[in-house]
Protein backbone atom coordinates (compact mmCIF):
# COMPACT_ATOMS: atom_id res chain seq x y z
CA UNK A 1 0.00 0.00 0.00
CA UNK A 2 1.48 3.00 -1.18
CA UNK A 3 1.12 6.06 1.53
CA UNK A 4 3.28 8.47 -0.25
CA UNK A 5 1.25 11.91 -0.99
CA UNK A 6 0.46 12.44 -4.60
CA UNK A 7 1.74 15.73 -6.34
CA UNK A 8 -1.38 17.71 -5.97
CA UNK A 9 -1.47 16.70 -2.56
CA UNK A 10 1.98 18.55 -2.59
CA UNK A 11 0.98 21.30 -4.63
CA UNK A 12 -2.34 22.06 -2.87
CA UNK A 13 -0.39 21.84 1.17
CA UNK A 14 2.37 24.20 -0.36
CA UNK A 15 0.21 26.96 -1.77
CA UNK A 16 -1.41 27.78 1.92
CA UNK A 17 0.97 29.39 4.58
CA UNK A 18 3.41 26.39 6.34
CA UNK A 19 4.37 27.27 9.65
CA UNK A 20 7.05 24.55 11.08
CA UNK A 21 4.99 22.62 14.25
CA UNK A 22 8.58 23.40 15.93
CA UNK A 23 7.60 27.16 15.65
CA UNK A 24 4.13 26.39 16.44
CA UNK A 25 5.07 24.21 19.87
CA UNK A 26 7.42 27.46 20.55
CA UNK A 27 4.60 30.02 20.63
CA UNK A 28 2.48 27.81 22.41
CA UNK A 29 5.23 27.19 25.24
CA UNK A 30 6.36 30.82 25.40
CA UNK A 31 2.96 31.96 25.90
CA UNK A 32 1.53 29.53 28.47
CA UNK A 33 5.47 30.16 30.89
CA UNK A 34 4.58 33.82 30.40
CA UNK A 35 0.68 33.30 31.22
CA UNK A 36 1.38 30.93 34.26
CA UNK A 37 4.73 33.54 35.62
CA UNK A 38 2.00 35.87 35.46
CA UNK A 39 -0.83 34.32 37.79
CA UNK A 40 1.56 33.37 40.13
CA UNK A 41 2.86 36.38 40.12
CA UNK A 42 0.10 37.69 41.21
CA UNK A 43 -1.37 35.41 43.67
CA UNK A 44 2.84 35.40 45.12
CA UNK A 45 2.22 39.27 45.40
CA UNK A 46 -1.37 39.34 46.78
CA UNK A 47 -0.38 36.73 49.24
CA UNK A 48 2.96 38.52 50.25
CA UNK A 49 0.94 41.52 51.24
CA UNK A 50 -1.52 39.53 52.95
CA UNK A 51 1.11 38.01 55.19
CA UNK A 52 2.33 41.53 55.72
CA UNK A 53 -0.33 42.98 56.95
CA UNK A 54 -1.44 39.86 59.17
CA UNK A 55 2.26 40.24 60.77
CA UNK A 56 1.95 44.10 60.94
CA UNK A 57 -1.97 43.38 62.82
CA UNK A 58 0.14 41.22 64.69
CA UNK A 59 2.89 43.23 65.54
CA UNK A 60 -0.26 46.18 66.45
CA UNK A 61 -2.48 43.94 68.83
CA UNK A 62 1.44 42.59 70.67
CA UNK A 63 2.04 46.50 71.17
CA UNK A 64 -1.51 47.49 72.01
CA UNK A 65 -1.56 44.76 74.57
CA UNK A 66 1.64 45.92 76.03
CA UNK A 67 0.42 48.61 76.10
CA UNK A 68 -2.78 48.39 78.01
CA UNK A 69 -1.14 45.96 80.66
CA UNK A 70 1.37 48.52 81.53
CA UNK A 71 -0.79 51.41 81.45
CA UNK A 72 -3.49 50.85 84.32
CA UNK A 73 -1.38 51.72 87.42
CA UNK A 74 0.06 54.71 86.05
CA UNK A 75 -3.04 56.13 84.49
CA UNK A 76 -4.93 56.12 87.79
CA UNK A 77 -2.18 56.94 89.32
CA UNK A 78 -2.00 59.86 87.02
CA UNK A 79 1.92 59.15 86.59
CA UNK A 80 1.77 61.11 83.29
CA UNK A 81 6.02 61.05 82.90
CA UNK A 82 5.74 57.15 82.59
CA UNK A 83 2.48 57.08 80.73
CA UNK A 84 4.89 59.51 77.81
CA UNK A 85 7.64 56.84 77.92
CA UNK A 86 5.78 54.57 77.58
CA UNK A 87 3.87 55.56 75.15
CA UNK A 88 7.72 57.02 73.65
CA UNK A 89 9.08 53.91 73.48
CA UNK A 90 6.01 52.40 71.34
CA UNK A 91 6.80 54.92 68.75
CA UNK A 92 10.26 54.10 68.51
CA UNK A 93 9.00 51.48 65.90
CA UNK A 94 9.44 52.79 62.81
CA UNK A 95 6.08 51.88 61.46
CA UNK A 96 4.27 53.46 64.36
CA UNK A 97 2.98 56.82 63.63
CA UNK A 98 1.71 57.42 66.84
CA UNK A 99 0.51 56.32 70.55
CA UNK A 100 -1.67 57.84 72.79
CA UNK A 101 -3.84 56.60 76.15
CA UNK A 102 -6.88 58.46 77.17
CA UNK A 103 -9.43 58.22 80.31
CA UNK A 104 -12.99 57.82 80.13
CA UNK A 105 -14.00 61.37 79.04
CA UNK A 106 -11.29 60.73 75.73
CA UNK A 107 -8.81 62.98 77.60
CA UNK A 108 -5.43 62.42 76.27
CA UNK A 109 -3.49 61.47 79.29
CA UNK A 110 -0.07 60.23 77.15
CA UNK A 111 0.74 60.77 73.51
CA UNK A 112 3.94 60.19 71.59
CA UNK A 113 3.64 63.46 70.47
CA UNK A 114 4.13 65.43 74.03
CA UNK A 115 1.96 68.35 72.42
CA UNK A 116 -1.36 66.83 71.66
CA UNK A 117 -1.36 65.68 75.54
CA UNK A 118 -4.35 66.52 77.77
CA UNK A 119 -6.42 67.23 74.49
CA UNK A 120 -9.58 65.52 73.43
CA UNK A 121 -9.31 62.36 71.63
CA UNK A 122 -10.43 62.37 68.18
CA UNK A 123 -11.18 59.29 65.97
CA UNK A 124 -9.35 59.61 62.49
CA UNK A 125 -11.41 60.29 59.72
CA UNK A 126 -12.66 57.98 57.28
CA UNK A 127 -11.82 54.50 59.66
CA UNK A 128 -12.89 51.31 58.56
CA UNK A 129 -13.32 48.27 60.92
CA UNK A 130 -11.50 45.68 59.94
CA UNK A 131 -11.88 42.53 62.69
CA UNK A 132 -11.67 42.57 66.04
CA UNK A 133 -9.09 40.51 68.20
CA UNK A 134 -10.32 39.17 71.47
CA UNK A 135 -9.99 43.10 72.94
CA UNK A 136 -8.37 44.98 70.10
CA UNK A 137 -10.17 46.46 67.41
CA UNK A 138 -8.17 47.03 63.89
CA UNK A 139 -9.39 49.66 61.82
CA UNK A 140 -7.74 51.50 58.75
CA UNK A 141 -7.66 54.92 56.90
CA UNK A 142 -6.05 56.53 54.60
CA UNK A 143 -4.05 59.60 55.95
CA UNK A 144 -3.08 61.41 52.38
CA UNK A 145 -1.32 58.22 50.23
CA UNK A 146 -0.38 56.64 53.28
CA UNK A 147 -2.31 53.54 54.81
CA UNK A 148 -2.56 53.29 57.97
CA UNK A 149 -3.70 50.42 60.29
CA UNK A 150 -5.58 51.75 63.88
CA UNK A 151 -5.68 49.92 66.85
CA UNK A 152 -7.75 50.82 70.03
CA UNK A 153 -7.77 48.45 73.12
CA UNK A 154 -9.35 49.13 76.56
CA UNK A 155 -7.33 49.39 79.40
CA UNK A 156 -9.14 47.63 81.93
CA UNK A 157 -8.28 47.20 86.03
CA UNK A 158 -9.75 45.12 88.65
CA UNK A 159 -12.42 44.48 85.83
CA UNK A 160 -13.37 48.14 85.13
CA UNK A 161 -13.15 49.84 82.00
CA UNK A 162 -10.92 53.33 83.11
CA UNK A 163 -9.54 54.25 79.64
CA UNK A 164 -7.96 53.05 76.36
CA UNK A 165 -4.50 52.64 74.24
CA UNK A 166 -4.93 53.76 70.29
CA UNK A 167 -2.13 53.08 68.30
CA UNK A 168 -1.86 54.29 64.77
CA UNK A 169 0.55 51.78 62.54
CA UNK A 170 1.60 52.84 58.97
CA UNK A 171 1.44 50.04 56.21
CA UNK A 172 4.07 52.11 54.00
CA UNK A 173 7.34 50.20 54.66
CA UNK A 174 4.63 46.83 53.41
CA UNK A 175 4.62 48.92 50.11
CA UNK A 176 7.89 49.44 49.58
CA UNK A 177 8.45 45.97 49.87
CA UNK A 178 5.65 44.78 47.92
CA UNK A 179 7.16 47.10 45.18
CA UNK A 180 10.86 45.79 45.60
CA UNK A 181 9.35 42.39 45.73
CA UNK A 182 7.68 43.16 41.97
CA UNK A 183 10.39 44.59 40.46
CA UNK A 184 12.21 41.23 41.59
CA UNK A 185 9.91 39.17 40.34
CA UNK A 186 9.29 41.27 37.12
CA UNK A 187 13.03 40.56 36.64
CA UNK A 188 13.40 36.88 37.01
CA UNK A 189 9.71 36.69 34.41
CA UNK A 190 11.74 38.23 32.07
CA UNK A 191 14.27 36.02 32.66
CA UNK A 192 12.27 32.89 32.61
CA UNK A 193 10.03 33.66 29.72
CA UNK A 194 13.69 34.46 27.99
CA UNK A 195 15.17 31.42 28.78
CA UNK A 196 11.51 29.31 28.23
CA UNK A 197 11.03 31.06 24.46
CA UNK A 198 14.71 29.19 24.08
CA UNK A 199 14.24 26.03 26.12
CA UNK A 200 10.93 25.56 23.88
CA UNK A 201 12.51 26.02 20.58
CA UNK A 202 14.75 23.31 21.32
CA UNK A 203 12.26 21.24 22.95
CA UNK A 204 10.26 21.46 19.78
CA UNK A 205 12.98 20.72 17.58
CA UNK A 206 13.36 17.60 19.30
CA UNK A 207 10.06 16.21 19.47
CA UNK A 208 9.20 17.38 15.89
CA UNK A 209 12.09 15.53 14.28
CA UNK A 210 10.81 12.05 14.64
CA UNK A 211 7.32 13.03 13.61
CA UNK A 212 8.26 11.23 9.80
CA UNK A 213 9.39 8.24 11.71
CA UNK A 214 6.45 8.22 14.39
CA UNK A 215 3.81 8.31 10.95
CA UNK A 216 5.31 5.64 9.13
CA UNK A 217 5.32 3.81 12.70
CA UNK A 218 1.61 4.60 13.50
CA UNK A 219 1.09 3.04 9.24
CA UNK A 220 2.80 -0.19 10.01
CA UNK A 221 0.90 -0.70 13.17
CA UNK A 222 -2.41 -0.06 11.48
CA UNK A 223 -1.38 -2.31 9.17
CA UNK A 224 -1.13 -4.75 11.67
CA UNK A 225 3.06 -5.28 11.46
CA UNK A 226 3.10 -4.86 15.53
CA UNK A 227 6.60 -5.76 15.25
CA UNK A 228 7.35 -2.26 14.50
CA UNK A 229 7.20 -1.16 17.66
CA UNK A 230 9.93 -3.21 19.05
CA UNK A 231 12.84 -1.95 16.83
CA UNK A 232 14.39 0.24 18.94
CA UNK A 233 17.21 -0.41 17.71
CA UNK A 234 17.88 2.87 15.95
CA UNK A 235 20.16 5.34 17.55
CA UNK A 236 18.05 8.69 17.42
CA UNK A 237 15.03 10.23 19.40
CA UNK A 238 12.29 7.63 18.24
CA UNK A 239 14.88 4.80 19.58
CA UNK A 240 15.29 6.68 22.85
CA UNK A 241 11.49 6.49 23.10
CA UNK A 242 10.54 3.60 22.48
CA UNK A 243 13.26 2.31 25.10
CA UNK A 244 11.92 4.76 27.39
CA UNK A 245 8.67 3.37 26.87
CA UNK A 246 8.99 0.52 27.56
CA UNK A 247 11.27 0.42 30.72
CA UNK A 248 8.57 3.12 31.84
CA UNK A 249 5.76 -0.03 30.89
CA UNK A 250 7.88 -2.30 33.25
CA UNK A 251 8.31 0.31 36.13
CA UNK A 252 5.13 1.42 36.16
CA UNK A 253 4.08 -2.17 36.51
CA UNK A 254 6.00 -3.05 39.58
CA UNK A 255 4.87 0.27 40.89
CA UNK A 256 1.21 -0.16 40.57
CA UNK A 257 1.99 -3.65 41.96
CA UNK A 258 3.80 -2.36 45.14
CA UNK A 259 0.56 0.61 45.38
CA UNK A 260 -2.54 -2.08 45.08
CA UNK A 261 -0.29 -4.86 47.85
CA UNK A 262 1.10 -1.56 50.03
CA UNK A 263 -0.21 2.09 48.83
CA UNK A 264 -3.22 1.59 51.13
CA UNK A 265 -1.75 1.12 54.66
CA UNK A 266 1.04 3.20 56.74
CA UNK A 267 2.09 0.82 58.90
CA UNK A 268 4.25 -2.54 59.38
CA UNK A 269 1.81 -4.10 61.63
CA UNK A 270 -0.89 -3.59 59.55
CA UNK A 271 1.36 -4.45 56.39
CA UNK A 272 2.51 -7.48 58.27
CA UNK A 273 -1.37 -8.39 59.11
CA UNK A 274 -2.85 -7.42 55.46
CA UNK A 275 0.10 -9.92 53.75
CA UNK A 276 -0.69 -12.60 55.99
CA UNK A 277 -4.56 -12.60 55.13
CA UNK A 278 -5.40 -11.85 59.25
CA UNK A 279 -7.35 -8.46 58.38
CA UNK A 280 -10.96 -8.99 57.32
CA UNK A 281 -12.25 -6.95 54.29
CA UNK A 282 -14.98 -6.28 56.65
CA UNK A 283 -13.46 -5.31 59.82
CA UNK A 284 -13.40 -7.71 63.38
CA UNK A 285 -14.89 -6.78 66.66
CA UNK A 286 -11.92 -6.78 69.24
CA UNK A 287 -11.29 -5.85 72.73
CA UNK A 288 -8.89 -2.92 72.71
CA UNK A 289 -8.01 -0.25 74.46
CA UNK A 290 -8.09 3.50 73.13
CA UNK A 291 -5.95 6.46 73.85
CA UNK A 292 -6.27 10.28 72.55
CA UNK A 293 -4.02 13.04 73.83
CA UNK A 294 -4.80 16.52 72.97
CA UNK A 295 -2.95 19.69 73.17
CA UNK A 296 -4.11 22.50 75.82
CA UNK A 297 -4.37 25.90 74.49
CA UNK A 298 -2.97 25.37 71.11
CA UNK A 299 -5.30 28.27 69.28
CA UNK A 300 -3.98 30.96 71.40
CA UNK A 301 -0.02 29.48 70.89
CA UNK A 302 -0.84 29.03 66.67
CA UNK A 303 -2.26 32.80 66.49
CA UNK A 304 0.95 34.02 68.56
CA UNK A 305 3.90 32.27 66.89
CA UNK A 306 5.19 31.94 63.06
CA UNK A 307 3.75 28.91 61.51
CA UNK A 308 7.20 27.34 60.58
CA UNK A 309 7.71 27.36 64.34
CA UNK A 310 4.13 25.60 65.02
CA UNK A 311 5.17 23.14 62.47
CA UNK A 312 8.08 22.59 64.18
CA UNK A 313 6.62 21.91 67.73
CA UNK A 314 3.77 19.88 66.22
CA UNK A 315 6.56 17.83 64.80
CA UNK A 316 8.42 17.73 67.94
CA UNK A 317 5.59 17.06 70.47
CA UNK A 318 4.12 13.84 67.88
CA UNK A 319 7.91 12.55 67.93
CA UNK A 320 7.90 12.23 71.34
CA UNK A 321 4.18 10.83 72.01
CA UNK A 322 5.20 8.42 69.42
CA UNK A 323 7.90 7.14 70.61
CA UNK A 324 6.21 6.36 73.94
CA UNK A 325 3.29 4.57 72.34
CA UNK A 326 5.30 2.44 70.81
CA UNK A 327 7.58 1.67 73.41
CA UNK A 328 4.37 -0.16 74.73
CA UNK A 329 3.46 -1.92 71.67
CA UNK A 330 0.88 0.78 70.55
CA UNK A 331 -0.24 1.88 67.12
CA UNK A 332 -0.54 5.78 66.66
CA UNK A 333 -4.06 5.89 64.47
CA UNK A 334 -3.55 9.23 63.18
CA UNK A 335 -2.95 13.02 63.59
CA UNK A 336 -5.73 15.37 63.70
CA UNK A 337 -4.45 19.24 64.00
CA UNK A 338 -3.02 19.01 67.65
CA UNK A 339 -4.69 15.85 68.67
CA UNK A 340 -3.65 12.46 68.23
CA UNK A 341 -5.02 8.73 68.29
CA UNK A 342 -3.72 5.58 69.36
CA UNK A 343 -4.49 1.71 69.49
CA UNK A 344 -3.57 -1.04 72.13
CA UNK A 345 -4.39 -4.53 71.41
CA UNK A 346 -5.41 -4.41 67.90
CA UNK A 347 -4.26 -5.32 64.59
CA UNK A 348 -1.66 -7.38 66.96
CA UNK A 349 -3.62 -9.66 69.64
CA UNK A 350 -2.58 -8.27 73.50
CA UNK A 351 -4.04 -9.52 76.85
CA UNK A 352 -1.86 -6.41 78.58
CA UNK A 353 -3.35 -3.67 76.54
CA UNK A 354 -5.02 -1.96 79.27
CA UNK A 355 -1.68 -2.36 81.10
CA UNK A 356 0.74 -0.64 78.28
CA UNK A 357 -2.29 2.24 77.43
CA UNK A 358 -1.40 3.48 81.33
CA UNK A 359 1.94 3.11 80.46
CA UNK A 360 2.20 4.83 77.97
CA UNK A 361 0.32 7.52 78.78
CA UNK A 362 2.65 7.84 81.96
CA UNK A 363 5.64 8.12 79.61
CA UNK A 364 3.90 10.46 77.30
CA UNK A 365 3.65 12.33 80.31
CA UNK A 366 7.44 12.11 80.92
CA UNK A 367 8.29 12.80 77.52
CA UNK A 368 6.44 16.52 77.39
CA UNK A 369 7.86 17.31 79.98
CA UNK A 370 11.58 16.49 78.71
CA UNK A 371 10.42 18.68 75.73
CA UNK A 372 9.36 21.42 77.54
CA UNK A 373 12.44 21.60 79.61
CA UNK A 374 14.49 22.09 76.32
CA UNK A 375 11.72 24.50 75.23
CA UNK A 376 11.99 26.48 78.28
CA UNK A 377 15.96 26.47 77.61
CA UNK A 378 14.65 27.93 73.80
CA UNK A 379 12.67 30.28 75.45
CA UNK A 380 9.75 29.03 74.08
CA UNK A 381 6.01 28.43 75.79
CA UNK A 382 5.76 24.83 77.45
CA UNK A 383 3.01 22.58 76.29
CA UNK A 384 0.16 21.44 78.10
CA UNK A 385 -1.89 18.34 77.27
CA UNK A 386 -4.75 15.77 78.00
CA UNK A 387 -4.55 11.84 77.88
CA UNK A 388 -7.82 10.14 77.97
CA UNK A 389 -7.70 6.23 78.16
CA UNK A 390 -10.82 3.99 77.74
CA UNK A 391 -10.87 0.21 77.21
CA UNK A 392 -13.77 -1.83 75.23
CA UNK A 393 -15.13 -3.33 72.50
CA UNK A 394 -14.08 -1.72 68.81
CA UNK A 395 -14.65 -2.64 64.99
CA UNK A 396 -10.93 -2.41 64.06
CA UNK A 397 -10.43 -2.63 60.18
CA UNK A 398 -10.35 -1.25 56.80
CA UNK A 399 -12.35 2.15 55.63
CA UNK A 400 -12.32 4.35 52.87
CA UNK A 401 -12.96 3.91 48.97
CA UNK A 402 -12.37 0.95 46.99
CA UNK A 403 -9.07 2.64 45.71
CA UNK A 404 -7.71 3.81 49.07
CA UNK A 405 -8.43 2.43 52.18
CA UNK A 406 -7.16 3.53 56.03
CA UNK A 407 -6.98 1.10 59.13
CA UNK A 408 -9.49 2.35 61.52
CA UNK A 409 -11.60 2.03 64.53
CA UNK A 410 -15.33 2.91 64.96
CA UNK A 411 -17.51 2.14 68.30
CA UNK A 412 -18.35 3.78 71.58
CA UNK A 413 -15.82 2.85 73.29
CA UNK A 414 -13.56 5.47 70.43
CA UNK A 415 -16.03 8.18 71.05
CA UNK A 416 -16.07 7.76 74.86
CA UNK A 417 -11.96 7.78 75.13
CA UNK A 418 -12.36 11.03 72.73
CA UNK A 419 -14.82 12.45 75.70
CA UNK A 420 -12.68 11.63 78.65
CA UNK A 421 -9.80 13.38 77.39
CA UNK A 422 -11.63 16.50 76.90
CA UNK A 423 -12.67 16.01 80.65
CA UNK A 424 -9.12 16.65 81.72
CA UNK A 425 -10.07 19.97 80.78
CA UNK A 426 -12.58 20.28 83.68
CA UNK A 427 -10.81 18.08 86.38
CA UNK A 428 -7.85 20.15 85.46
CA UNK A 429 -6.01 16.90 85.25
CA UNK A 430 -3.60 15.52 82.52
CA UNK A 431 -4.18 11.68 82.31
CA UNK A 432 -7.29 10.28 83.36
CA UNK A 433 -8.71 6.85 82.43
CA UNK A 434 -12.10 5.03 82.96
CA UNK A 435 -13.24 1.94 85.31
CA UNK A 436 -13.22 -0.32 82.81
CA UNK A 437 -9.52 0.60 81.95
CA UNK A 438 -7.92 0.11 85.62
CA UNK A 439 -9.96 -3.00 86.52
CA UNK A 440 -7.65 -5.71 87.31
CA UNK A 441 -4.54 -3.08 87.60
CA UNK A 442 -4.97 -0.98 90.74
CA UNK A 443 -2.22 -2.99 92.40
CA UNK A 444 0.43 -1.85 89.55
CA UNK A 445 -0.57 1.84 89.28
CA UNK A 446 -1.13 4.60 91.75
CA UNK A 447 -4.61 5.37 90.93
CA UNK A 448 -6.72 8.61 92.59
CA UNK A 449 -10.65 8.50 92.14
CA UNK A 450 -11.27 11.49 89.76
CA UNK A 451 -15.09 11.60 89.44
CA UNK A 452 -18.60 9.67 88.91
CA UNK A 453 -19.83 12.18 85.22
CA UNK A 454 -22.13 11.89 82.92
CA UNK A 455 -19.89 12.47 79.22
CA UNK A 456 -21.86 14.32 76.77
CA UNK A 457 -23.64 11.84 74.71
CA UNK A 458 -23.63 9.25 77.21
CA UNK A 459 -26.68 8.31 79.30
CA UNK A 460 -25.17 6.54 81.98
CA UNK A 461 -22.60 7.77 84.30
CA UNK A 462 -18.96 7.30 83.85
CA UNK A 463 -16.13 6.42 86.89
CA UNK A 464 -13.03 8.05 86.09
CA UNK A 465 -9.82 7.33 87.88
CA UNK A 466 -6.62 10.06 87.58
CA UNK A 467 -3.15 8.01 86.55
CA UNK A 468 -0.53 9.54 88.88
CA UNK A 469 2.11 7.04 88.55
CA UNK A 470 3.18 3.73 88.04
CA UNK A 471 4.22 1.44 90.71
CA UNK A 472 6.37 -1.35 88.40
CA UNK A 473 9.72 -1.47 88.93
CA UNK A 474 11.48 -0.42 85.99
Amino acid sequence: MNNAPSKSEVKTSGSKLRIPIFIKLALIYALLIFLVISVISYFILKRQKQQFIDQLIGLGESMANVAASNAPDKLLGEEDLALFQLMKDIAKNEQVVYAAITNNEKMIKAHSILEEVNKPFSFPAGLTLIKEIRDVKVSSFEQGEREILFFERPIIYGGVTVGSVYLAVSQEKILRNIKSASRFILFYTVLIILFGIALSFAVSMYFSRPISLLTKGSTAIGNGDFRYKVNIRRNDELGDLGRAFNRMAAGLAEREMIRETFGKYVTPEIRDEILSGRIPLNGERRMATVLFADLRDFTPYVESSEPEEVVRSLRQYFTAMQKAIRNHDGLLLQYVGDQLEAIFGVPLSDPDHAKKALMASLDMRLYLNELNETRVKQGLKPFRHGVGVHTGDVLAGNTGSEDQLTYTLIGDTVNLASRIQSHTKVLKFDILASEETVKGLESLFVLEEGTTTMLKGYSKPIKLFKVMDSMMVA
